[in-house]
């Protein structure tokens, strides 16, 4: 009998560092609440004093930014996106801890065009004292200002444990992590293990369809250090659509394939269930097709099974029947962080994530949690799904 070893931890250790920025807040991007964002101006800058962390845990250092814009990838269909970085510089420096140094930085990574929500970077840190990012340009429909978290991860072993999921709006509305205590889906799995702190990125582009993730998927991998990649498409397939299987069997598979192919694991989702007939009647054909694909790809690993987890919970959904609710954003979250915890081993006990569990790790009160709110996009894309669905037969 084979057991497979333990996952290989990623842990975060940049949480409440001191941060330094040109402008704004510098501490809410490194708090405990991703519903706060450093909203810097561009040109600018934000820095964290990392002495306090031992130079082997930053041999191998992951440098992560997440920005508060809806779209993973604004540019597919067109959209404003708000506080992304476009041009930007990683830099360190080995000057001692305690006081911002003025000189001395060294650039470990530079970006131009960028056009995504949120971006990852592996780095050496290990003789440096400091990182920061440059903030040259953004692209932001609200003015020149960022509004981003910023995370540093320890990765000496390797980056295992390092997710993203691709996806329609609705898995771009999972993150917005108002409105729940079921907040990042990382940060869940730590506190149910606090032995594992996993890299995830919520990589949903609203109104695309699998035909789109054939045509973006390798320009989405080859930002992505990362191991494991969750794919969940096929609500804007089925919708209003009884007789698009083939097509959709054959663009998933074309998707597998190309993960499969740059070494990275597919993690392959259930569409959702909706309350929307137009999806409602056609999804369960699609779903099967998906059952298909983890008979022919014995490689991909069942993620969450969005039609059942959904099914029946009329109140997880918003008003459209499609799109959830704050709270049903969060049950999604909580399902990828279950599994994320069951998919691969891990050591030490885990915890079952309760509500009272993941509040008390992200929130700064225990009573400190809104109702939430859209994100800034999600509202129009809803709009624009409704009139495009607006002659469906039901």
């Amino acid at each position: 009998m084979t057991v497979n070893a333990a996952m290989a931890p990623i842990h975060l250790v940049s949480r409440n560092v001191p941060a330094y920025a040109s402008s704004d807040h510098a501490e809410m991007a490194n708090d405990a609440n991703y519903q706060t964002t450093w909203n810097g101006d561009a040109p600018g800058w934000l820095a964290y004093d990392l002495s306090s962390v031992p130079a082997d845990q930053l041999k191998q250092a992951v440098v992560v930014w997440y920005s508060s814009s809806y779209d993973y990838d604004p540019t597919i269909k067109t959209r404003q996106s708000y506080g992304n970085l476009q041009t930007y510089d990683i830099e360190a420096n080995d000057a001692p801890g305690g006081k911002i140094p003025s000189k001395g930085w060294k650039k470990l990574a530079t970006v131009k065009g960028n056009v995504y929500h949120s971006r990852q970077h592996v780095v050496d840190l290990s003789g440096y004292h400091w990182v920061r990012v440059v903030v040259h340009s953004v692209d932001n429909a609200s003015g020149p200002h960022a509004a981003i978290n910023l995370d540093v991860y320890s990765a000496p072993q390797g980056l295992d444990d390092d997710w993203i999921v691709y996806g329609d709006s609705i898995t771009a509305g999972s993150g917005n992590f108002s409105g729940s205590p079921f907040g990042p889906a990382g940060q869940m799995v730590n506190a149910a293990n606090p032995a594992y702190y996993p890299i995830f990125e919520y990589g949903g582009t609203g109104s695309i369809k699998s035909k789109d993730g054939v045509k973006y998927i390798d320009n989405w991998l080859s930002v992505f250090p990362g191991k494991y990649v969750g794919i969940v498409l096929g609500t804007n397939d089925a919708w209003g659509k009884s007789n698009g299987m083939d097509k959709f069997e054959a663009n998933m598979s074309t998707v597998i394939e190309h993960v499969l192919a740059a070494g990275k694991v597919p993690v392959v989702g259930k569409i959702p269930w909706s309350a929307e007939p137009g999806v409602a009647n056609n999804a369960p054909m699609y779903n099967e097709r998906i059952d298909k694909l983890y008979q022919k790809y014995p490689a991909v690993m069942k993620g969450p099974d969005f039609w059942e987890i959904f099914k029946g919970h009329r109140e997880w959904l918003g008003p459209d029947g499609v799109h959830p609710s704050p709270k049903g954003y969060g049950i999604m979250r909580k399902s990828w962080a279950e599994t994320m915890l069951n998919l691969v081993p891990r050591t030490g006990t885990t915890q079952e994530i309760t509500p009272q569990l993941a509040k008390a790790a992200w929130h700064k009160k225990a009573g400190d949690i809104g109702q939430g709110q859209a994100l800034q996009g999600e509202q129009t894309e809803i709009d624009i799904q409704k009139v495009r669905h607006a002659n469906d037969k039901k």
